[in-house]
C-alpha cells in the first residue's frame, strides 16, 4: 500500500508540468480576457444605455434599446439583404472554389499559374477591390457595359438597380476570395487516397458516383470549415458594400439603392453615429451587435448539430464500436 508522501511524490511531475503550461497560457489568456472579455462586457452595458457620444457619459434606460429593436421596421430589411447575400454570395463561394480545386489539383504543366492568378486577389484589400468593381459596373463608362454594347446587348443596370445590386456585391466577393476556397480544397482533394476513386470505379460507378459517394464524403470536413467561415464573413459583410455602394455621402450613403445593399453590420454603423433619432447611438448600435453575435452563434451551432449527419472524418467510430 503506498503511503501518502510516495503518492504525493507521483504526482508533484504532473503539477509541475500543469504549472508550466498554465505559466505558458497566461499572456494568451490574459489577451483573451483584455481584448475579448473586457469588450464584450461593456458592449453588453452599453446596450442598455443611450449615449450619442457627445453627452459626457452613457444614461441607463434599461431595456428601451432592445424593445425598440424588436419594433424597427428596418431590421427585417437588413436582415433580408444579408440574407440574399448568404444566398447568392456564400453559396457562389462554395460551389465555384469547389469546381476550381476540381480542374486545377492535379498536377501538370502550368498549373501553379493558373493557381496563382486565382489567388491573388484574395491578397487583395477589399476597398481597394470594390472600388476598382465600381468602375467596372458603371453603365455609361465601365469595360463591362462597354462588351455588353460590342455584342449589341444592353447590360443591366448592376449597382442601380435595386434587383442586381447585391448580387453583382456577391459577385465580386466571390472572385475575390475563390483562390481561397479552391486552396482548402486542393489540399483536402489531395488527402483522399488515389485507391477508393479507382475501387468505385472498377466497381462501375460513374464521374459523378465517384465523386458524391467516395470523393465528396473525404473532404466533408474542408467543406463544413468553409460553410462556417464564409456564413459568419457573409454576417459581417461590410467593405465591399461600402466600397461599392457610397457616393459623394460617404459611408452614410453607402448601402443603396433603396438600402437594397445595406446589411447588418452596415445598418449598425449608421446607427451608432446617427443622433437625429431617439434610441441612435453606441448604445442601440451595441444592441444590435449583439443580436447578431448571437444569430451568429446559433447559426454556427445549428452547422455542427446539422454536420454529424453528413460530415465524414477518418477513422471515427460508431458508439457501437464499427467504422462510421
Amino acid at each position: 500500500m503506498q503511503t501518502s508522501s510516495e503518492v504525493r511524490r507521483r504526482h508533484h511531475p504532473r503539477r509541475r508540468e500543469a504549472g508550466t503550461a498554465l505559466l505558458f497560457l497566461l499572456p494568451q489568456l490574459f489577451g483573451l480576457v483584455a481584448f475579448v472579455g473586457l469588450p464584450l462586457a461593456v458592449s453588453l452595458y452599453y446596450s442598455f444605455t443611450h449615449w450619442d457620444l457627445v453627452a459626457p457619459a452613457p444614461t441607463w434606460i434599461g431595456l428601451d434599446n432592445w424593445a425598440h429593436l424588436l419594433d424597427d421596421e428596418r431590421v427585417p430589411k437588413v436582415l433580408w439583404n444579408t440574407v440574399k447575400f448568404i444566398l447568392t454570395g456564400t453559396s457562389s463561394f462554395l460551389l465555384f472554389s469547389l469546381l476550381a480545386a476540381l480542374i486545377l489539383y492535379r498536377p501538370r504543366r502550368g498549373v501553379a499559374v493558373y493557381r496563382a492568378l486565382l489567388f491573388l486577389p484574395y491578397v487583395l484589400s477589399q476597398i481597394a477591390v470594390g472600388i476598382v468593381w465600381r468602375w467596372m459596373f458603371n453603365t455609361e463608362a465601365g469595360p463591362i457595359d462597354k462588351t455588353f454594347e460590342l455584342f449589341g446587348f444592353a447590360g443591366p443596370e448592376w449597382l442601380l438597380d435595386p434587383g442586381t445590386a447585391m448580387t453583382s456585391i456577391a459577385l465580386v466577393t466571390t472572385w475575390q476570395g475563390l483562390g481561397y476556397g479552391m486552396t482548402l480544397y486542393i489540399a483536402a482533394l489531395h488527402g483522399v487516397p488515389d485507391a477508393l476513386p479507382e475501387a468505385a470505379k472498377i466497381d462501375g460507378a460513374n464521374a459523378w458516383q465517384r465523386f458524391r459517394h467516395v470523393v465528396l464524403p473525404m473532404i466533408s470536413p474542408t467543406v463544413l470549415f468553409l460553410m462556417v467561415t464564409s456564413l459568419i464573413g457573409a454576417l459581417q459583410l461590410f467593405d465591399p458594400v461600402v466600397a461599392m455602394t457610397a457616393s459623394g455621402g460617404g459611408i452614410s450613403a453607402a448601402g443603396g439603392p433603396e438600402d437594397s445593399t445595406r446589411t447588418v453590420v452596415l445598418y449598425m454603423y449608421n446607427q451608432m453615429f446617427n443622433y437625429n433619432e431617439r434610441l441612435s447611438g453606441l448604445g442601440y448600435a451595441a444592441a444590435i451587435a449583439w443580436v447578431l453575435a448571437l444569430l451568429t452563434f446559433l447559426l454556427t451551432l445549428a452547422q455542427w448539430a446539422f454536420s454529424k449527419r453528413w460530415v465524414f472524418y477518418a477513422g471515427e467510430t460508431t458508439s457501437k464500436g464499427g467504422r462510421r
